[in-house]
């Protein structure tokens, strides 16, 4: 049985017709750098942290020398839309625990006035192109049909959605509210600001809110700088010779 751990961090009342957004780690960090930004932006403040015996079992060591947990967080923004945000640096490892833990997010956004979920995330695509798609997937026909007026997309090819993303949508439908997936096209093996500027971009249509997305911007240019450069390294280097670029990069 997995073992889930709620360590409340500050009492906090229901928010009203609120709604529930999951920002974990994925590919292209996505739905993370997604999240991340509508917190910083509207001053989320973090109510709750969830351990889970599932995580990975390690612990991150910080530039400081202090240690950092493996842990899900619930952040709650009350303008200009109520919102609860569930962030993380992990997500479980197997099968039992992301049923577990998703059933358990989805609970704790209804408790905080959840009334709708989304969940946000990269579908990669492993290689660059100039303009990423956002991908809908929902709990009704009717719900995916109103996002393709903001610009999403089906997939055709149907597949699938792993983890979290995928798992809370069942368990919102399950719970009796609607749930929504937007995801954003990455190569995938980088952490993707731009495309997580797009699904940003078609979530706030969806809900009804602006927001500034300047250091978005600002770091998805970095990012396109970076990737040009590997273009170039991969494109000019020969055998045997050497790159005196600086081809690093922290997202």
């Amino acid at each position: 049985m997995v073992k889930i751990i709620e360590n409340v961090v500050k009492d906090a009342e229901p928010l009203t017709d609120a709604v529930l957004i999951e920002g974990l780690p994925g590919i292209g960090h996505v739905g993370r750098v997604a999240a991340e930004h509508i917190i910083e932006e509207f001053n989320g403040e973090k109510i709750l942290e969830i351990y889970c015996d599932d995580f990975p079992p390690q612990i991150l060591v910080n530039d400081d020398g202090t240690i950092e947990y493996m842990k899900n967080e619930f952040y709650l923004v009350k303008e200009p839309v109520p919102m609860v945000i569930v962030l993380g640096n992990t997500q479980a490892l197997s099968p039992e625990g992301q049923y577990a833990l998703s059933e358990r997010l989805i609970d704790i956004g209804i408790k905080y006035g959840a009334k709708k979920t989304y969940t946000l995330g990269g579908f990669g695509i492993g290689k660059i192109v100039e303009q990423l798609k956002v991908y809908v997937a929902s709990t009704s026909k009717e719900i995916s049909e109103k996002h393709k007026e903001f610009g999403a997309e089906f997939r055709t090819d149907g597949g699938s959605i792993i983890g979290a993303a995928g798992l809370m949508l069942k368990f919102s439908k399950l719970k009796g509210i609607e749930g929504i997936c937007l995801m954003g096209e990455t190569p995938g093996y980088l952490v993707d600001p731009k495309s997580a500027a797009n699904v940003l971009e078609m979530l706030s249509k969806s809900i009804g809110f602006e927001i500034d997305m300047k250091k978005l911007d600002e770091r998805a240019k970095e990012m396109e700088k970076f990737l040009e450069k590997v273009q170039k390294y991969e494109e000019g280097m020969q055998p045997g010779s050497q790159s005196t670029e600086d081809l690093s990069y922290i997202g």
